[in-house]
């Protein structure tokens, strides 16, 4: 996994944008929310991050620390926010599904190899290999969902001792 960084400023503005579906009755599997910050760091140009959740503990003029992957396009894991002292940990409350779209695209092509190859009895063999399947890649996400939340936690409760060492050298 990739390692994090914790970016720390005072919000200059937040947008929500809402996403419309035009099914009644569906309840959409993600969040349905976007956020758009603007953080202005301390010694620094303003930056733009992007949250889909349903959650959001800041508004504009809060001093927030966003914990964030170390890619080109960082993605947001974790919010602390220093002026209501509160935080939430994205990778635990928006967290993905265990079992994705592209695992059932997988298990029609398993499928038909399993009977091209064997028969019959790729058939028959398929059904429990496929739970298998199921159940092994919902344990292995479940895994790296709890690894990446507990990373988080570390993460903001660092990026806290760090802030609160700063407060207390600058009074």
């Amino acid at each position: 996994m990739p390692t994090l960084q914790a970016i720390h400023g005072r919000l200059v503005e937040v947008r929500r944008f809402t996403n419309v579906h035009l099914y009644v009755g569906r309840r959409p599997l993600g969040p349905t929310d976007r956020y758009e910050l603007w953080l202005k760091p301390p010694h620094g140009a303003e930056r733009k991050f992007i949250i889909n959740t349903r959650i959001m503990l800041a508004r504009r003029g809060h001093e927030v620390s966003l914990i964030v992957t170390a890619h080109k396009v960082p993605q947001v894991l974790g919010l602390a926010n220093w002026s209501t002292i509160d935080g939430v940990n994205y990778a635990r409350t928006d967290a993905p599904s265990l079992v994705r779209a592209w695992d059932f695209v997988v298990l029609p092509a398993a499928f038909l190899a399993a009977a091209i190859l064997y028969g019959d009895i790729g058939m028959v063999l398929f059904v429990p290999a496929a739970v298998a399947y199921l159940a092994t890649a919902a344990f292995g996400r479940a895994m790296a969902r709890t690894r990446r939340a507990a990373q988080v936690d570390r993460a903001i409760d660092a990026e806290a001792l760090r802030t609160s060492r700063s407060v207390r050298t600058l009074q």
